[in-house]
């Protein structure tokens, strides 16, 4: 028996799809599928819709209402403590706005066929709506079928949904009632401590919404206070404790779970929501907490996070306590970055971008752009250049006021990086490069009739967007 737990509060915009998800599985008519409806005293028409879809199907659809909201931990441990008393059930967890693509029922349910011993294992994300496309961590699927954290530790595990648990796995399973935020990645990971394992079911997706007007759990945790200096000691100082607890030592894959979930809070694009919620007057007691947790992480997990090098830099300077760069080692055509012998990238996968075509407004008839990357700070000295075949144009510098900070920390100033060049008519294509330290590097080609067709697009978003505000 497959069980689906689904907490509900206030979704009647996307309710329906979802239920239909279930509806719609290939197995949902021939296997032993339950669905099970927990509205969490909903002040819209949840319920009403729940109650439609269990008149319709008393058999496979189960609603529990309660009159006072309990939040989603306590909502989702009830579901657990009826679900495990079945024997045999398997149980996932579906958010109600979001959907199961039809076929991830009989992947699962096969998948724990073939690896019976497994008590946990995971589908894939995908987004839908306001965001399109994969969630970084799928690439886990295209490399492992099982992942053992004492080998894989950089194959972390954060959500929930799309998670499916059986056997000793249903006892253990518990959220934590009293944390609003990061719950089911905590809960999780006390598990995968517990098991040292957990499957991957390449193939099986399940559909991420993204709200347009970023009004789920997720996006409103970032405006709330508690997201950041309590949630660094309730939230990842308790999973390393926990962890030293049961292991005497906080093992690489804890390590790297948090490492990981903490570069976010250093990341251009919240750079402005962490700077309204953290104080000018809060920062130093933030960054101090956030070295705290840095301390018990090695260096060499820290290197190993996939992110920006700026955001690299800040983590091991937060950690020591002092400014740590990339090491730069140039050959004959590139520069290599690295840290402790590990390399972190080369300048040669980096890239320009192009701001403003040729007819744009103030162009002056050439085209605009800048060396865009967070790798390098250019200096007064590098110069930007085009190539088509033997012919060379060098760009002559505009200025570019983009600057990266990091908790209050500048890591890097692009005034040298903006540049302009007029490229002969008969170019509809050119690779760009950069002369830097004596030495040509080439970067990425650029095709200009797509670029001015881009370029000409986000204009008119922008102008577009203007209009309604």
């Amino acid at each position: 028996m497959i069980w689906i737990i689904m907490p509900v509060y206030n979704t009647e915009k996307y309710l329906e799809e979802a239920i239909e998800s279930i509806l719609g599985q290939t197995i949902f008519y021939q296997d032993d599928i339950r669905l099970l409806l927990l509205d969490d005293a909903s002040r819209d028409g949840s319920l009403a819709i729940c109650k439609k879809y269990e008149k319709q199907y008393p058999d496979k659809i189960r609603v529990i209402h309660f009159e006072n909201n309990r939040g989603v931990s306590r909502v989702r441990n009830y579901g657990l403590s009826l679900c495990a008393k079945e024997p045999g059930a398997v149980v996932g967890f579906v958010d109600s706005d979001d959907r199961l693509a039809p076929d991830v029922l009989e992947k699962v349910r096969d998948y724990f066929r073939a690896h019976p011993s497994l008590c946990i294992a995971s589908t894939e994300i995908h987004y839908f709506e306001a965001a399109q496309g994969e969630n970084k961590m799928n690439w886990r699927f295209r490399e492992r079928e099982v992942v053992d954290i004492s080998k894989d530790y950089m194959y972390p595990q954060y959500y929930i949904g799309g998670v499916f648990f059986q056997k000793r796995a249903l006892k253990m399973l518990h959220f934590d009632e009293d944390m609003a935020f990061w719950e089911d990645a905590m809960a999780i990971n006390r598990l995968i401590l517990q098991e040292g394992k957990y499957g991957l079911v390449k193939g099986a997706v399940y559909w991420y919404r993204k709200r347009q007007d970023e009004s789920s759990l997720v996006d409103r945790a970032w405006h709330d206070k508690k997201r950041y200096a309590a949630f660094l000691e309730d939230g990842y100082l308790k999973l390393m404790n926990d962890c030293r607890k049961k292991k005497l030592r906080v093992i690489p894959y804890i390590q790297f779970v948090v490492a990981y979930h903490l570069r976010l809070f250093m990341l251009p694009g919240n750079e402005e929501t962490v700077n309204e919620m953290v104080s000018q007057e809060e920062l130093a007691g933030f960054r101090k907490k956030i070295k705290k947790i840095l301390k018990k992480i090695r260096v060499s997990v820290i290197i190993r996070v996939p992110t920006t090098l700026p955001v690299l830099e800040a983590m091991l300077s937060i950690r020591s306590g002092r400014k740590v760069r990339a090491r730069r080692t140039y050959t004959e055509d590139d520069c290599i970055f690295s840290f402790r012998g590990y390399e972190l990238t080369r300048m040669s996968q980096r890239k320009v971008r192009l701001v403003a075509s040729p007819d744009s407004p103030d162009s002056e008839g050439m085209w605009r752009g800048r060396f865009d990357t967070p790798i390098y700070q250019m200096t007064e000295e590098d110069s930007i250049f085009a190539v088509r075949g033997k012919e060379r144009v060098d760009a002559i510098r505009r200025p570019c006021r983009k600057k990266i900070y990091v908790l209050g920390d500048k890591m890097r100033n692009y005034r040298y990086a903006g540049f302009a060049l007029e490229v002969p008519k008969q170019w509809d294509r050119a690779v760009f490069g950069i002369h830097t330290n004596g030495i040509d590097i080439l970067l990425n080609e650029v095709i200009f009739e797509e670029e001015a067709a881009r370029i000409k697009e986000k204009r008119r978003e922008n102008e577009s967007n203007d209009e309604s505000e």
